[in-house]
């Protein structure tokens, strides 16, 4: 079942499928998401991978599907009641408006963009983080605290771009394997010495910007709503 699609949608698809360019979801996250199941905290990546996977398969035959995964994964994310929510409501939304063709192709590809500019990526990743690794750890409660902390600060930093994002990626590189095809995955269990060395250079990359010591939340919701709202309710 697909949609007969006019010349401007068939050029819009071609660019899609083609320009890695336009659409810039790093295969890591990409893949973390689809191999860790979205069932851990873990869950902003799979509004990205929501989304590109929307764009590229095709209108009706995806935004039914794609309105499913997402319920499933906000179902067993983290977020409280009132997030899950409005995250639901506002992909089923973004789903249907792709779908009946009052959002295009180009602008979902430029939400695509937001979403990866925006903190939820370095959010999902850290909170990631203390679902798969802090919590399971041999640590001592307050290393636990400690680690969230420094997850926290570190998060920040990435988002308020006083940590580079080379130094990000260079972090985050302690917490993936290379796979045979080339992309980077998150490692599924990390032996306590590994925690502590990965926690450790978080905690000097955030020291060394001067990030505050203190809780950093953000809400998902939010984000999820300005970064769709930019591209689609621009402010004049």
């Amino acid at each position: 079942m697909s949609d007969t699609l006019d010349d401007r949608d068939q050029d819009s698809r071609e660019t899609l499928q083609h320009d890695d360019s336009s659409a810039p979801l790093p295969s890591g996250c990409r893949n973390f998401a689809l191999g860790c199941g979205c069932a851990l905290g873990a869950l902003l990546l799979v509004v990205v991978v929501i989304v590109a996977w929307i764009a590229m398969n095709w209108k009706s035959v995806v935004a039914d599907g794609a309105k499913k995964v997402a319920a499933d994964a906000v179902a067993k994310s983290k977020l409280s009641p009132d997030d899950k929510d409005r995250v639901l409501k506002r992909i089923n939304q973004l789903a249907d408006d792709f779908k009946g063709g009052i959002v295009s192709t180009e602008q979902l590809l430029k939400v695509m963009g937001e979403i990866a500019k925006s903190p939820l990526l370095p959010l999902g990743l850290l909170m990631a983080a203390d679902e798969m690794y802090v919590k399971p750890s041999g640590l001592s409660d307050d290393d636990k605290e400690a680690g969230r902390r420094t997850l926290q600060r570190f998060a920040r930093g990435a988002f308020e771009k006083s940590i580079p994002d080379s130094e990000v990626k260079e972090v985050m590189k302690l917490l993936t394997e290379k796979q045979p095809n080339g992309t980077d995955k998150l490692k599924e269990r990390l032996t306590d010495v590994e925690l502590q060395a990965f926690l450790k250079t978080a905690q000097e990359k955030a020291d060394a910007a001067n990030v505050p010591d203190e809780p950093f939340e953000v809400s998902i919701a939010d984000e999820l709503d300005k970064a769709i709202d930019k591209v689609l309710k621009p402010q004049p």
